[in-house]
């Protein structure tokens, strides 16, 4: 793992705790490429029910990006933190390290 990596995957970890966490759509972001990254592609024996809602779209966000090495997965989750970190909280020091 990049050490870009595991600093953006801690941050964003302690989002959740701070209560200050980002909106389903980006958490989804965050997991599909966290779980790409550190699992590899999405076991298609494992799609969750189609009545297990929160689980189906996480399952299906992961899915969609099938084929993603874990290099572009780990890139694409600190892409996705500075896009975030750039709308919401520009003033961040995190923001400079992983731009650097």
């Amino acid at each position: 793992m990049s050490s870009k990596f595991e600093k953006a995957v801690a941050y964003v970890q302690g989002l959740d705790k701070q209560g200050s966490g980002p909106d389903s759509s980006t958490k989804l972001e965050f997991y599909k490429f966290y779980k790409q990254a550190t699992v590899g592609d999405a076991d298609p024996a494992k799609e969750p029910s189609k009545f297990h809602f929160v689980e189906r779209a996480k399952w299906s966000a992961w899915n969609g990006i099938k084929g993603t090495t874990k290099q572009v997965a780990e890139e694409s989750y600190v892409k996705q933190l500075i896009k975030y970190l750039e709308e919401k909280h520009p003033e961040e020091p995190i923001l400079k390290e992983l731009e650097g």
